[in-house]
């Protein structure tokens, strides 16, 4: 991997690093606010693009390009969800967008981009999934299911219908994609798969975990943008444009 990009990975996770200061020094809200909806913006676009740029580096009719394509659209999808939650507060002086919101659209669009995506690279690479790779998926599945019901319960009961549905998905999706990443990484093995694949797994469980703390920090009403798990979506989708690069770099090393 190239040094320069090396010194922008570092740099990136320094950014996101920001949030977390500035929670700990309590820094201005407001600042805080415009700061981290910035940074999560910027971050689930970039990390499109370096997903679309691999992409292209691919044949068009290659199973890998699609990989990409579905990667970096969930991405996209974020990113507009990300563009509306943060034009919320610009727009209504500073107040805290409220949940649920038509950014949520674009955030819910991500998880089946992703699940499509792996489905398409376990196909496309013959991966064979051992049996307790299997459970573990199902296992996992199963508790994050039981996770996501406790904590969207109040939206599932809420007599809001766009709360209802909204919870309803997020029950849902999540827990899937969860699962296709445990299925998927228990059958990664060593060696450039695996260095690429496992730098989107991580940023994809990255990404859920903070899904699930902000949902949870919400329903129970702790949660203010600019709190330490926003660190959370820009650093998962950095791990994703990563691997991204490094796929990309592989792929033009060997031709």
């Amino acid at each position: 991997m190239k040094v320069s990009f090396l010194f922008a990975a570092l740099a990136w996770f320094i950014i996101c690093s920001f949030i977390l200061l500035l929670s700990v020094f309590n820094a201005d809200p407001l600042f805080r606010l415009y700061y981290s909806n910035a940074l999560q913006t910027i971050g689930a676009l970039l990390s499109a693009l370096f997903c679309y740029r691999t992409m292209m580096a691919y044949p068009m009719a290659s199973p890998m390009a699609k990989v990409w394509f579905f990667i970096g659209s969930g991405l996209l999808a974020w990113g507009i969800g990300a563009i509306l939650f943060s034009a919320y507060p610009i727009l209504n002086d500073g107040q805290e967008t409220p949940y649920p919101w038509y950014s949520d659209l674009g955030y819910l669009a991500l998880p089946p981009f992703m699940i499509i995506a792996l489905g398409i690279l376990n196909r496309t690479l013959g991966l064979a999934a051992p049996i307790w790779g299997k459970i573990a998926a199902f296992v996992m599945f199963l508790v994050s299911v039981t996770a996501s019901l406790s904590v969207n319960w109040d939206g599932l009961i809420d007599d809001d219908l766009l709360l209802k549905l909204v919870s309803a998905a997020y029950i849902l999706v999540d827990p899937i994609l969860l699962g296709a990443i445990v299925f998927m990484a228990s059958a990664f093995r060593s060696g450039e798969v695996g260095e690429v694949w496992w730098y989107v797994v991580s940023g994809l469980i990255i990404y859920f975990l903070g899904n699930q703390a902000y949902t949870y920090l919400v329903f129970t009403e702790q949660y203010a943008t600019g709190s330490p798990i926003d660190i959370s979506w820009p650093l998962g989708f950095g791990l994703l444009a990563l691997a991204a690069v490094v796929n990309r770099n592989l792929l033009l090393s060997h031709k």
